[in-house]
C-alpha cells in the first residue's frame, strides 16, 4: 500500500512538474507592450509639410489611412485610437488665426472654460523634436458626462514646422495603466519629415 501511494505520489508531482515547464515555455506569464500591440508610424501631410508619428494603431483621415491623404491639403484633421489611448492630429497653415503661441493660450482656457471639467492642473513645459521645439502643454483632470466621472490625462504637442502648425494630443484614462505605458512609448516620438 505504501510503495503504490508513493507511486501515485511521485506521477501526481509529474504532472505538476510538467505543468509548470509547459507554462512557463508556453509564455504564459505577463504580456509587454509588443506581445499585445503592433507598433509603426503614421506620416501625416499639410501643405506640403510631413510629420511622421510612433503609434499603436492607424492614424486615420476623411475615412481613410492618414498616409494616403493628399500632401497638398490645406488643413487636417486625424484620428486613431484603441481602448486604451487616442491620438488627435490637427495641421493648418500659419496665420494670424492659426498660430503656436495663440494655440498655446486657447488650450488650457478650453478645459478652464468647459463646465463637466473639475480639478483641472496644467504644466506647460518646452521640448525639443530633433531641431523643432515643442510647447508642450499636460494636463489631467476630471471629466463629467451624464453624471459619470472619468479622470483624464491629456498630453498636447504644439509646434511649427515648414508653415504649418502641428498638434498632436495623446489622450487616454488616468486610471489605465495600458494607456499610459502606451502614451509614454509612443508620445513624443515625432519626426520632421517622413522617416521609416
Amino acid at each position: 500500500m505504501v510503495k503504490f501511494l508513493k507511486s501515485k505520489l511521485s506521477a501526481v508531482l509529474m504532472v505538476v512538474l510538467l505543468s509548470a515547464i509547459g507554462l512557463s515555455l508556453a509564455g504564459c506569464g505577463k504580456e509587454s507592450l509588443d506581445d499585445e500591440f503592433i507598433f509603426g508610424k503614421n506620416r501625416v501631410h499639410c501643405e506640403n509639410s510631413t510629420i511622421t508619428l510612433s503609434t499603436p494603431f492607424e492614424i486615420i483621415s476623411e475615412g481613410k489611412q492618414v498616409d494616403l491623404v493628399g500632401r497638398g491639403e490645406e488643413k487636417v484633421s486625424a484620428e486613431g485610437h484603441n481602448e486604451h489611448l487616442q491620438i488627435l492630429v490637427t495641421g493648418n497653415q500659419v496665420s494670424s488665426d492659426e498660430n503656436e503661441e495663440k494655440l498655446v493660450k486657447e488650450a488650457p482656457a478650453i478645459l478652464q472654460n468647459n463646465p463637466s471639467v473639475s480639478r483641472l492642473k496644467v504644466e506647460n513645459k518646452t521640448f525639443s523634436l530633433g531641431d523643432t521645439k515643442a510647447n508642450v502643454l499636460n494636463f489631467t483632470f476630471a471629466e463629467t458626462d451624464k453624471s459619470r466621472t472619468t479622470d483624464l490625462s491629456v498630453r498636447e504637442y504644439i509646434f511649427t514646422y515648414q508653415g504649418v502648425v502641428w498638434r498632436v494630443i495623446y489622450q487616454y484614462r488616468t486610471d489605465d495603466a495600458t494607456g499610459k505605458a502606451l502614451a509614454d512609448r509612443v508620445e513624443g516620438k515625432i519626426s520632421m519629415g517622413t522617416s521609416f
